[in-house]
């Protein structure tokens, strides 16, 4: 499995560079690494669930892995779950 390390900052540049990054894994189960992660922006965000309705589209694994609390707080203060982001069952 590819594992993706998120940056620092999730905001609107990172979001677009996540894009391309995730293309290039796209057919392949994918772990994103969000250890790192201090900052989530909303299209950081909406970047993230677009990736998990297209791996769950083409019946491929995506899960966020070493979700930082900032993540974690991020998401949440942005109406969005882990549940949200990956195909696997996590919450």
């Amino acid at each position: 499995m590819h594992a993706l390390p998120l940056p620092g900052t999730l905001d609107r540049k990172a979001a677009s560079e996540l894009a391309r990054l995730l293309l290039e894994c796209r057919g392949t189960d994918a772990a994103l690494d969000a250890a790192e992660v201090g900052r989530v922006s909303a299209p950081a965000l909406e970047t993230l669930i677009s990736a998990r309705n297209q791996w769950r589209a083409d019946g491929r694994t995506l899960t966020v892995i070493n979700p930082s609390p900032a993540f974690l707080a991020g998401i949440e203060g942005l109406g969005a779950s882990m549940r949200m982001l990956q195909t696997g069952g996590a919450t």
